[in-house]
């Protein structure tokens, strides 16, 4: 009878995310000190950004934050799990059916059936107000009328806030028209009785620009993550393609001289984007190789210079960074995000969670 070891055996990953610790804490301690007695609170949905919900916990866990912001419950149950003891706060919609008993996070209340369940079950609260988003929350507009039922009601508000729409606008007419709404329904919440002790606005690119003694309170997203994460694959095969030969589904590159086009092994599922198809770059020891014909699901393909002397750098196995944590370089995250039409957040929160992400100091 063969028995089977259910213990998963050591094997060399060919995909890696490094997540480099001293970024992430760098950058906190940075808007700590621009914005100094103002909670200062991570951003940890949608995995992190991408680096990882777990992994960047516990490197901020002991960074005394008053909160670590979530999307989901899921997310918020992720956390706690992992013996997390950051309290956590969590920023979405969380379905009324999903609140039955008291759990131990902080809830955002964006509409009246909110409002009435975590009050019943008596969880703590963070007031959405919608101040020209139109996405969610109690609308601005109508307010002073909500106020009536929230009043009667009498729940225990932790928090009040809004979201902000064009806070990296270098215009900031609309930033500012939306703090003046959302100061107005600050005052009449106060004058109805309450008195939040978490009142916040900014996030990432709103830090500066909401820096008034009214906000006590950050939601440091984006930033946090800057220069943080190092999206590597591996070379795992050469092909040699004479003049007018193709490569990829669809063909839609042909070579225009005889060349050797590198497999990567990694494509949208890991979160390539297929737009970077014929148009972006990956780096390998130290040689920018641009990506030829169409991104497969788990393989890219790059064209490598065609010089003799080079062949020893490429070589099966050879380590390819696909985002550099560099700025100026020509595959950084920004950089591979405006090749591949979109920003920078789309492409780091779709990097697959089943990659392994290490941490780096």
């Amino acid at each position: 009878m063969l028995l089977f070891s259910t213990k998963v055996p050591e094997y060399r990953n060919l995909n890696k995310i490094f997540v480099y610790k001293s970024a992430l804490k760098q950058n906190l301690e940075h808007f700590k000190d621009i914005l100094p007695g103002k909670s200062i609170c991570p951003v940890l949905k949608s995995n992190a950004y991408g680096h990882g919900l777990i992994e960047v916990a516990k490197i901020l866990d002991g960074e005394n934050a008053d909160f670590f912001l979530v999307d989901s419950l899921f997310e918020a149950y992720k956390l706690k799990k992992s013996r997390i003891k950051t309290p956590i706060l969590i920023l979405g919609y969380t379905s009324p059916e999903n609140l039955k008993t008291r759990l131990p996070f902080h809830f955002t209340a964006s509409n009246k059936e909110s409002l009435e369940t975590l009050h019943r079950l008596k969880l703590p609260i963070h007031l959405e107000i919608d101040t020209g988003m139109n996405r969610m929350g109690f609308t601005w507009k109508n307010f002073e009328q909500d106020l009536i039922f929230i009043k009667k009601m009498n729940p225990k508000i932790e928090g009040f806030f809004t979201h902000l729409a064009c806070a990296d606008s270098s215009d900031d007419a609309f930033t500012n028209l939306q703090i003046d709404r959302f100061l107005t329904a600050l005052k009449l919440f106060k004058e109805a009785g309450f008195n939040p002790k978490y009142i916040h606005v900014g996030n990432s690119a709103g830090a500066k620009k909401t820096n008034r003694p009214e906000f006590n309170m950050l939601r440091l997203g984006i930033s946090l993550y800057k220069n943080a994460l190092r999206f590597d694959a591996t070379l795992i095969n050469l092909q040699n393609l004479q003049k007018g030969e193709t490569v990829g589904y669809s063909a839609t590159y042909t070579a225009e001289e005889n060349q050797t086009i590198g497999i990567v092994s990694a494509g949208y599922y890991e979160g390539v984007p297929i737009s970077l198809s014929n148009k972006g770059f990956m780096e390998i020891n130290g040689h920018i190789c641009p990506i030829v014909g169409r991104v497969c699901m788990n393989h890219t393909m790059i064209r490598l210079p065609n010089s003799a002397d080079l062949k020893a750098d490429f070589k099966v196995g050879s380590a390819v960074t696909i985002y550099s944590n560099e700025d100026d370089a020509k595959n950084s995250v920004e950089a591979q995000a405006k090749l591949a039409g979109t920003i920078s957040y789309e492409l780091i929160a779709r990097l697959s969670e089943s990659t392994k992400r290490q941490i780096q100091e």
